[in-house]
């Protein structure tokens, strides 16, 4: 096998024959990390060996990735954690990429990255880490972040970012210097439509005969927009009486979302839904999709709406204006400006045709420049670069 080096990952020539590679990830539910982990089980070349790593605490929350993974093709194996620095689990992982001959360690997240680096010390194993975006919303998770990006970064062979804006950041803050790539999210339209819908188990979405649907998918946090949103949905709700809005997904705003929601007198338009089993069901009985976050990397919500001929309005931040070109694939608002999510809220209400022809535009981008083969064989090629030194 030869290659140039890790820098030209995409040249690579030849094949890395039973490569083992251990993903690991601290999970909290089904968001963007997860389906980037189960798409490359999905997808990749099975001259890889793939492993998943589950940092497992007692709320269960790791539990949907433990499952999908399986059935994506990973053998997991779930580590518990019963505290911030468990040495004990630091151990067991240690313990398991010794035994599994792992060449190559993947992390998605900040305390996966701290774990993985321990565990993997003086073991010769090239270490990867993608920075997929996220919330900075507490002190403690700012400081968290702080010193992930500022020392343990520094430990990583390459370091992932899923959007020109990521890579940006850690380029200005001086982190992973002449170690940063970018590879955006892919999707498989595929293995989406054939993910099983458990509708029963989820229970049936609150929608009142003869309404539209707008939805806002995504974990419950400040960073999300939420707020904003539901400002300019009530605004809507004063000259469209039958419409309703969901809100899929949980997180520490909760709280915030219901007291707004209350107080704007929301209550009979505007449901929580908590996490749903059943996306595909989902995205089936929606009219339109909001993502009003005020940072983001490549969102696979939007993905998954783009290939479901969800109508979108979105922010203009992080990865989004390179999939949704406004007024063609989709509707781009400044982020925080409610007057102008309500202006794409009313659009949407008001010009059907226009809109079917945005979504036909918005599959078709989705398919032809971000499909799970592209993302797959882009980071196939850089573990062969790595494996080869």
């Amino acid at each position: 096998m030869r290659c140039s080096g890790v820098g030209s990952f995409d040249s690579c020539e030849g094949t890395m024959r039973n490569l083992t590679i251990a993903h690991i990830r601290d999970s909290g539910g089904l968001f963007g990390a997860e389906q980037v982990i189960l798409t490359l089980g999905k997808n990749v070349d099975r001259r890889f060996r793939l492993l998943l790593i589950c940092l497992r605490s007692e709320d269960g929350k790791s539990d949907p990735l433990v499952d999908h993974a399986r059935q994506a093709g990973f053998q997991v194996i779930p580590v518990t954690v019963r505290r911030m620095l468990d040495f004990r689990a630091i151990s067991e992982i240690r313990k398991i990429l010794i035994g599994y001959g792992v060449r190559i360690l993947h992390s998605h997240d900040y305390k996966s990255n701290l774990y993985g680096v321990i565990a993997s010390r003086r073991l010769g194993i090239r270490r990867v880490t993608t920075a997929h975006g996220t919330t900075r919303d507490s002190l403690w998770k700012k400081c968290c972040l702080y010193l992930n990006e500022k020392i343990v970064y520094r430990f990583f062979d390459v370091i992932i970012a899923v959007s020109d804006e990521i890579a940006m950041q850690l380029e200005k803050i001086r982190t992973g210097k002449g170690r940063i790539r970018v590879i955006e999210n892919g999707i498989d339209p595929a293995y989406f439509g054939s993910r099983n819908c458990d509708a029963e188990r989820s229970g049936p979405l609150p929608i009142p005969p003869d309404h539209k649907v707008f939805a806002v998918i995504g974990r419950l946090f400040p960073d999300k927009g939420h707020r904003f949103f539901l400002q300019a949905f009530a605004r809507i709700v004063r000259s469209h009486s039958a419409v309703v809005a969901l809100v899929i997904g949980d997180g520490p705003s909760r709280g915030a979302i219901d007291a707004q929601v209350l107080e704007l007198g929301l209550e009979r338009h505007v449901f929580l839904c908590g996490v749903r089993r059943d996306m595909r069901n989902v995205y089936e009985k929606i009219d339109f999709l909001v993502i009003p976050s005020l940072t983001e990397g490549i969102p696979y919500v939007l993905l998954e709406a783009m290939i479901s001929n969800v109508p979108v309005l979105a922010t203009e931040v992080g990865g989004i204006p390179k999939l949704l070109e406004n007024g063609v694939t989709g509707y781009l608002v400044p982020p925080g400006d409610v007057d102008a999510l309500e202006k794409g809220m009313i659009a949407m209400l008001s010009d059907p045709g226009r809109l079917k022809q945005m979504t036909a535009n918005a599959y078709r981008t989705a398919v032809e420049k971000y499909s799970a083969g592209t993302m797959v064989r882009r980071i196939e090629g850089l573990y062969d670069a790595l494996a080869a030194g």
